[in-house]
């Protein structure tokens, strides 16, 4: 027998067949001018990748310049002890530290505000830690509101201590200077004063050479061309010279 197909049925049955053997693959619509906007998405994720790895990487170089210079002057006794070897040596550590100074414009910066511990200097006595035999700690008190500041000595137990107090100001429009005028010095004994003495037109030029969060280092002599003299560096100063000294110091607060 023949079998009859309606129409309706024949059609259906056909495009069934076409359907499953022609599936129509998905149109792809470009938006105007999406691709650029991805190739400037990837070269800012490029840029910024690259920034962040120069930024990370001048990290990990400034705490590597840190850890040497304080390394270098482990066992110096804040640099009472150290030979001419042992300082040229210290002198070469902090100069690398100074050429990697992350702050702008150190003389007015707002960081220098606080107490600062002396872990190293070249300074004469008292400002090394130093008062005739006895041998303790000097700090730095900062203060940026009235532009004061004032070194302390401490010896365990307070047997005997100093303290110098003095005034600065930024000079001229240089980013890292101060001028400072030293207004008097006390010394105590146990606790109490024994004597102090005023100055009259003393006057020293401090260079902040490096500054951040933790560290400050300083350079200061009698007159900015003493400060300037690259021979001095690294030499111990002496009261009355020209030859500048060094400061490196650690924040307290």
């Amino acid at each position: 027998r023949t079998r009859v197909i309606s129409m309706p049925a024949a059609v259906a049955a056909l495009a069934a067949s076409f359907a499953s053997t022609h599936t129509p693959r998905p149109r792809s619509y470009r938006v105007p001018g999406a691709t650029a906007r991805v190739s400037r998405c990837r070269a800012s994720a490029d840029a910024s990748s690259a920034s962040a790895a120069a930024s990370t990487s001048c990290s990990k170089e400034l705490t590597a310049a840190k850890a040497m210079v304080l390394s270098s002057v482990a066992g110096t006794e804040r640099g009472l002890r150290c030979d001419d070897d042992r300082r040229v040596a210290v002198e070469r550590a902090i100069s690398t530290l100074e050429r990697l100074n992350p702050t702008q414009r150190t003389a007015a910066s707002p960081l220098q505000d606080g107490s600062w511990e002396v872990v190293y200097s070249t300074a004469p006595a008292p400002s090394n830690g130093a008062l005739g035999p006895f041998r303790g700690v000097a700090f730095q008190d900062i203060d940026m509101k009235t532009g004061t500041y004032l070194n302390r000595l401490e010896l365990p137990y307070d047997v005997i201590g100093a303290s110098l107090r003095a005034r600065w100001e930024c000079m001229g429009n240089d980013d890292s200077l101060w001028r400072v005028e030293f207004d008097d010095v006390t010394v105590s004994f146990f606790g109490n004063k024994l004597f102090s003495k005023t100055f009259a037109d003393v006057e020293r030029v401090w260079d902040v050479t490096f500054l951040d969060r933790d560290t400050r280092v300083v350079r200061a002599a009698r007159t900015l061309q003493g400060l300037r003299k690259e021979q001095a560096r690294g030499r111990v100063a002496n009261a009355g010279e020209e030859d500048d000294c060094v400061f490196v110091m650690t924040r307290v607060t």
